[in-house]
Order: structure tokens, then sequence, then C-alpha cells
């Protein structure tokens, strides 16, 4: 029984040792050395299941990007998106790309995309009105979150497809 125990311990020193590196800090809680330092920050919402490394212009890194275009339901009222893909930021240069379309529904949209200041706080940028905007860029940092946008409608309902 006592060897069988040394086994495990053994096999989960590493797991252990790696703990420390994730920052387990909410992003809007980061002190200015953390996010202007090397290390990421990482937002309470981020799933790193999904998640692509992107550089300073937003391009995945390392493998194809999973991102795929979300729905979204406008209504009169302010609405937040379910999250988007994941995002890890490999500097505290990296900006991302929003594009969104209205491809249900008679009226306006008007969307806001979530980014990053450099003290890795959250930020709406405006991101158009209308039926649709490609290209709207927004600082994200060295920030692992997830793509997310807000939006109403001045009346009616609206479907948007965004990404």
């Amino acid at each position: 029984m006592h060897i069988l125990r040394r086994s495990v311990t053994a096999l989960s020193l590493p797991v252990l040792l790696a703990a420390p590196l994730v920052v387990s800090q909410p992003a809007s809680a980061a002190t200015p050395t953390e996010a202007t330092g090397q290390s990421t920050i990482v937002d309470p919402a981020f799933n790193p299941a999904d998640a692509v490394r992107v550089n300073e212009d937003g391009n995945p890194i390392s493998r194809g990007n999973p991102c795929h275009d979300r729905a979204f339901a406008a209504i009169p009222t302010m609405q937040l998106s379910v999250p988007g893909c994941g995002i890890i930021g490999a500097s505290k240069n990296t900006t991302l790309t929003y594009s969104w379309y209205r491809d249900r529904g008679q009226v306006g949209v008007c969307v806001w995309a979530k980014g990053f200041n450099s003290r890795a706080q959250t930020t709406w940028t405006q991101a158009g009105c209308g039926t649709g905007r490609r290209g709207v860029s927004v600082h994200w940092g060295n920030v692992s979150a997830t793509k997310q946008i807000k939006g109403m409608t001045a009346s009616g309902v609206a479907g948007v497809q965004w990404g």
C-alpha cells in the first residue's frame, strides 16, 4: 500500500508544480504590473478547451482558427451574447477583429465588441449599427478570455451572426 501511494504522488507532482503558472485573478482585478508584464491575464469566464493563441494581429499561432460564427438575437433592450471562442493574446499589443451581419428580421441593430484596455479591464467598442460591419478592430492585449458582443435594436427583433 505504501508503494502505491508513492507512485500516485510521483504522478501528481508535475501537475502540482504547473498550478502556480495559471493566473487565477479576474481580469478586472489585475494590477498594472500584471497587465503589462509577460504573463497572461486570465478572465474568469475563460474556457481553455477550444482556445486559440493569437499573435499581435489576431492571427492563430499554432493551429487553425476554431472560431466559428455565433448566433445572437437582438431586441430593444441591451443583451449580452453567449461567449464566443477562447482567445489567448500573445502580447500586450494583440488586437482582434470582429465582424457581424443581420441575418434575420428587418430592423437595424447596434453592436459593441468586447476587448481589453492596457490594464486588462474589459472594454466595449462600438462595432456599428445597421445590417452589419466587417473588420472592427479591438485591443485585446495579453489576456485569455472569450470573444463576446452585446447589442440591441430600436424596436423589434433581429438575428445576428458574429465572429
